[in-house]
């Protein structure tokens, strides 16, 4: 596979098709962009009237607790259905992000009315195979949990003592452990990249979708984790290219809250550093939408590719050998 071909194709997906920019930022967030401002709540301190945790200069959080828990739990069920609203949102995102930056490299219609749609109606499919990912990862880390905790607890519980021998045994395990948990998260991330453009691309259930990026990463290995270095370095490389731009903000930044620290400005020190603070958010929220924009059609370009070099020799040919010319078929017996 030409990556060079491939990174070209993938940056003028991201480039041409600006609607895709706002799915990218909203799958980037992947429903944990909860950001929220403490509420404007005015307090005695020092004074002689009991209002506040913080009366009389005292902290009676327990009290103000007691008395504002309506409140909290209406903020606590607020954040936590807007966390849900967000992690859907990312979901449909996601999948028209897949759908949309397919369609753009194929240069066919689309549009952000096609690749919402192509979202939603991916979206159960792709919340059932993420739930079925977490539930066997959860499996494999509670049996791993009981078969060293397990012994290593009860041993303890009996009184055993770990010598030196044993917890070197333990160490050396542990890292042996992270060694190869490396190499396998590696592989299933690429699996489960493969696995989400071939449920959303190709209309596949949750454990098809598994079993066919599978068969596309086994039967591509080294085209697989070569596509998986070439993102870490973009990545790398993209992640120096933002820092610039902050850094560069931040001089300016630097020199006005010099300046109006030793003249005593504090009202242009803090109105400059909301301004510049607004600033740097716009540029990461654009970095971030672009970036995964890129990324997603990157992924989604070399997935086609693959996946059309793998397809078994038998679905290529047709079920039945086509007949001459001037013959018939033999006679049913």
């Amino acid at each position: 596979m030409d990556y060079s071909d491939l990174l070209r194709r993938a940056w003028r997906v991201a480039w041409r098709h600006k609607y895709l920019w706002l799915l990218g930022l909203v799958a980037s967030e992947g429903g944990c962009g909860i950001s929220g401002g403490a509420p404007n709540i005015s307090y005695s301190f020092g004074s002689d009237q009991g209002y506040g945790p913080f009366a009389s200069g005292s902290l009676d959080l327990a009290d103000w607790i007691a008395h504002n828990w309506p409140f909290l739990l209406a903020l606590i069920v607020g954040l936590f259905l807007l966390g849900i609203f967000l992690w859907v949102i990312s979901i449909i995102a996601t999948g028209g992000l897949i759908a949309g930056s397919d369609a753009a490299n194929a240069e066919r219609p689309s549009g952000l009315g096609f690749a919402w749609s192509a979202g939603v109606r991916s979206f159960w499919r792709l919340l059932g195979m993420w739930l079925l990912v977490a539930v066997v990862a959860l499996a494999i880390g509670l049996l791993f949990a009981l078969a060293i905790g397990l012994p290593l607890g009860l041993a303890l519980a009996r009184g055993a003592h770990l010598g030196t021998g044993v917890i070197v045994a333990l160490a050396v395990t542990a890292l042996l452990l992270l060694l190869l948990a490396i190499p396998l998260a590696i592989v299933v991330q690429v699996v489960l990249t493969w696995s989400s453009r071939s449920l959303v691309l190709e209309g596949r259930g949750p454990v098809g979708s598994i079993r066919n990026g599978w068969r596309v990463f086994r039967a591509n290995v080294g085209a697989s984790f070569m596509t998986w270095l070439v993102s870490v370095g973009v990545s790398i490389a993209a992640g120096i290219a933002l820092v610039l731009p902050l850094a560069l903000l931040a001089v300016p930044l630097g020199l006005v809250i010099y300046r109006t620290a030793t003249d005593g400005a504090d009202g242009v020190m803090w109105g400059s550093i909301a301004l510049v603070g607004l600033v740097a958010l716009l540029v990461l929220a654009i970095f971030k939408a672009v970036f995964k924009t890129f990324s997603t059609a990157y992924w989604t370009i070399a997935y086609v590719n693959l996946a059309s070099a793998s397809e078994p020799a038998a679905s290529l040919q047709p079920a039945e050998p086509p007949l001459s010319e001037g013959t018939l078929p033999d006679p049913p017996l």
